[in-house]
């Protein structure tokens, strides 16, 4: 009776184990297990390689959606730089946040874009820097955190998720979408 109750118990488990692997992800749309909306895992996979290695690199940090959320609840003292176009912090931006637009790449940034950035950063070298621009795929947030913490900033945080997140999570947004 034993071993049955044994085997019973280990099956049990091995059948809760299989299924729950099956089920999708928070956020995806439960057409099958992962957590790309569309079902390709692998670009998530490949935006997500190539953010883990931008942060080993440049040793930076990074906050979180719900993270950033609570700091301006808290009422954090730092400084929210939007990387995007003029046009797209016009229409939607994390509450509070500045705009100072970067390139895509390093090598593409002109001198007047740099230094409109660490103008927006402040004189504060010790105040918390988040930088964000639209998704985790997009580079504009490491270049600008990669400038950040090249000026001599130490408290320098990148939010990979930028606006898409932050508005897939629900959170209040600024600009003219929010009116």
């Amino acid at each position: 009776m034993k071993k049955f109750i044994k085997a019973l118990t280990l099956f049990a488990m091995i059948l809760v184990l299989a299924t729950g692997c099956q089920k999708a992800a928070p956020g995806a749309d439960n057409k099958g297990p992962g957590t790309a909306k569309d079902g390709n895992e692998q670009k998530i996979e490949a935006a997500s390689m190539k953010l883990v290695k931008a942060v080993k690199k440049s040793g930076y940090g990074l906050v979180s959606t719900e993270e950033l959320n609570s700091w301006i609840d808290q009422k954090k003292d730092m400084v929210i730089v939007d990387t995007m176009p003029a046009k797209s912090f016009d229409k939607n931006r994390i509450p509070g946040a500045v705009n100072a637009e970067l390139p895509m790449k390093a090598d593409e940034l002109k001198p007047e874009q740099k230094e409109a950035f660490l103008k927006a950063l402040g004189d504060d070298k010790n105040k918390t820097v988040v930088v964000y621009c639209g998704f985790v795929g997009c580079a504009r947030s490491d270049v600008g955190a990669v400038i950040a913490k090249e000026a001599g900033f130490t408290n320098v945080y990148r939010h990979p998720g930028g606006i898409v997140a932050w508005m897939d999570a629900g959170y209040k947004i600024e600009g003219s979408a929010a009116k």
